[in-house]
């Protein structure tokens, strides 16, 4: 099995049924301690074997709806090498990878895959294809690394023509780099560890590092407006677009990268998070930044989560913030501990006496905080010695950068363990929103509270329920919801699907229903449609459902994503 932390290739493919390629997966032999914890919070029985997952050659798919002069036009466009339908290329493009996608792929239950899957090369293919597209009434969606997991690249269920995938990653060039004003020109297939190779030969990075860094693409985070760890200091991706070039039905958008204007509204903003609905993007510049010269990652605990949210409060206030800080409840706490590896040498010595002192001085159930400096290395160790002060005054005991550099390590791990745990009948994902500072902590109780109360009453076991804070902004941040657990004993795929759906609707319609967003970066597609007009008013999505009709009359783009079938149908705007 291949180290999880030393992978670097991209041009893999998901394994057909999980995250990451083939032969990467979670060790949890390295992490004897976790999966006692892991039995005793699920009361999973010590000697549990994994389910049955169905075999790759077992999974059938329906035949492809094929469109002859549509194939011949784009196989003459592309060569054949650049257009496929072979099972394993419309199995890989079906669907993202939310615990509903992976209960589906582990099933085989696979009944709308998309018909035939496309690989651009240049702006030039994806205009011809969007011409040919509308030329013959074939829907399009385009497909990054295959990360999202609210459904924002699923072929639409309520929509029974032809279904083209574009997948983007051969487009995947650094274009024009500007390292006076600190652009750079990109392409959108740019998986996260190659765009930073491409922009650290050159000093630069875009410094944007969401959880699915390694295996996706920037086009995929501008399309669902993502946000990266570092945000605090960067900002999401919507922050450091400058200008875009987007190919629709109706004709190509460019935007000029300028550092401010006021030329009416911000067609970027427009654009980003559009899900692909209302163009196909092919080229964004961007905002970079020197590769930073100092970075740490330090790792503190607080004798309560409270405590730990008014300390962040406090940074903001003084207008100090780390480039990362990561606020986990008691819960994460404990599965963060639980999931380390053991130390060894004076570490493990030190380790009890460090435990008792710990909970001498009122930290038996603490809540963690991982903070990241990073910039010069004068400025970031004065904002570190600055922020270090706050934090102390609200009782922060410090555990240093090796703990820090442990989290850092782990940090893009979490996929996989969802992916163990689901061999063994669990239900897992996460749930994120944000909302005001003064509704953070009212918020965060009454969310935690319905999902295990739903957990209990939909399997018939207490769920885990973690979460923690991060994405700091002056008016507030965001909360993430983790949440694992058994399924009902005796499941079948389709019922797991059924529990985890009720529980995913109560979570969310209780963030609603409590002043909190209906997702802060994980999108909309069709998996937070039912509560979309609610969050943006009915008038927002009549303006949003003009723009797309204005720009793709046909609906061809990604129909299903964002916009509800209902805006879109006859009589859904006056004539």
């Amino acid at each position: 099995m291949r180290d999880l932390h030393e992978w670097k290739d991209e041009s893999y493919r998901h394994k057909w049924w999980g995250w990451g390629p083939e032969g990467l997966e979670y060790d949890m032999h390295r992490r004897p301690d976790f999966w006692p914890w892991i039995c005793k919070t699920a009361a999973l029985p010590d000697d549990a074997t994994p389910a049955y997952r169905i075999s790759r050659d077992s999974i059938k798919l329906p035949a492809r709806k094929s469109q002859p002069e549509f194939d011949d036009a784009v196989t003459a466009l592309l060569g054949i090498d650049r257009v496929r339908h072979d099972d394993d290329d419309r199995i890989a493009h079906s669907f993202g990878r939310s615990y509903r996608d992976l209960v589906r792929l582990r099933a085989g239950l696979i009944d709308h895959p998309p018909d035939l899957i496309l690989y651009p090369q240049s702006h030039d293919d994806v205009v011809a294809i969007v011409r040919l597209a509308g030329d013959h009434d074939v829907t399009l969606i385009p497909f990054g690394g295959g990360t999202n997991i609210v459904g924002c690249v699923e072929p639409s269920t309520a929509d029974d023509r032809m279904v083209a995938t574009l997948d983007m990653r051969l487009m995947n060039r650094l274009l024009a780099l500007d390292k006076e004003s600190m652009t750079a020109d990109l392409e959108p297939g740019l998986f996260g560890p190659q765009l930073e190779r491409l922009l650290n030969a050159h000093g630069c990075s875009l410094g944007h590092h969401p959880d699915s860094f390694q295996f996706s693409t920037l086009g995929g985070w501008l399309a669902t407006r993502s946000a990266g760890t570092q945000s605090n200091v960067y900002g999401k991706i919507e922050d450091m677009v400058l200008g875009m070039r987007v190919v629709t039905p109706r004709g190509i958008i460019e935007t000029k990268s300028l550092p401010a204007a006021s030329n009416g509204p911000d067609l970027n903003r427009v654009i980003v998070g559009s899900e692909g609905t209302f163009g196909i993007i092919t080229q964004a510049t961007m905002r970079v930044h020197p590769v930073p010269e100092f970075e740490e990652y330090r790792l503190l605990l607080f004798p309560s989560f409270r405590d730990g949210f008014r300390a962040l409060r406090e940074c903001v206030v003084q207008g100090v913030m780390p480039s990362m800080a990561r606020l986990s409840d008691e819960a994460e706490t404990e599965l963060i501990f639980a999931a380390k590896y053991p130390s060894s040498g004076v570490k493990r010595i030190l380790n009890g006496p460090v435990k008792r002192l710990l909970r001498a001085r009122g930290y038996s159930r603490p809540a963690a905080l991982v903070v990241a400096f990073e910039g010069t290395r004068k400025t970031a160790r004065q904002l570190r010695r600055a922020i270090r002060r706050i934090l102390r005054k609200h009782r922060a005991f410090d555990l240093g950068t090796g703990a820090g550099e442990a989290w850092k390590e782990s940090r893009y791990d979490v996929p996989f363990l969802r992916d163990y745990l689901m061999d063994y009948g669990f239900i897992t994902d996460s749930f994120e929103t944000s909302t005001v500072w003064s509704n953070m902590m009212p918020l965060y109780e009454a969310v935690t509270e319905v999902i295990r109360k739903t957990f209990q009453e939909v399997t018939g076991f207490t769920g885990y329920v973690g979460n923690h804070i991060s994405h700091l902004y002056s008016t507030g941040a965001c909360l993430y919801y983790s949440v694992g657990g058994r399924s009902r004993e005796g499941s079948t795929p389709e019922e797991m699907i059924e529990q985890y759906t009720t529980i995913k609707h109560a979570a969310t319609s209780e963030i609603m229903r409590n002043g909190g967003a209906l997702s802060h970066h994980h999108a909309v597609g069709y998996e937070h449609q039912p509560w979309i007009e609610q969050e943006l008013s009915a008038t927002g999505i009549r303006s949003l459902t003009g723009f797309k009709l204005c720009l793709d009359p046909q609906r061809i783009l990604n129909p299903g994503s964002l916009l509800p079938d209902s805006a879109l149908g006859p009589g859904s705007l006056p004539d």
